[in-house]
């Protein structure tokens, strides 16, 4: 039986690379928050990469994980978040 996944986001971290699929584009974000609150640096220094059919989705998700890696940032920095911009990867 093959299962065909909606969302694809693909994290390049320093420890390599994790490739999370789901069917719901929540379920794939919530994932993705997952990985990036346990890595153990920076979120800015990992590469994002997202791949659905829906351009919104694709752009609601990508929004979603600049707002969380901004977050994680200023947490593991202990300042006011980057003005980092362009992290995301898109196909």
């Amino acid at each position: 039986m093959t299962v065909a996944f909606d969302y694809e986001v693909t994290l390049a971290t320093p420890a390599g690379l994790r490739v999370l699929t789901a069917q719901a584009e929540r379920e794939v974000a919530l994932m993705a928050e997952s990985v990036l609150r346990r890595h153990g640096g920076s979120p800015l220094r990992i590469e994002v990469t997202i791949a659905c059919r829906d351009p919104g989705a694709l752009r609601r998700i990508a929004s979603y994980f600049n707002d969380v890696s901004l977050e994680l940032d200023r947490e593991w920095r202990g300042t006011t978040p980057s003005s980092h911009r362009g992290m995301f990867l898109f196909p």
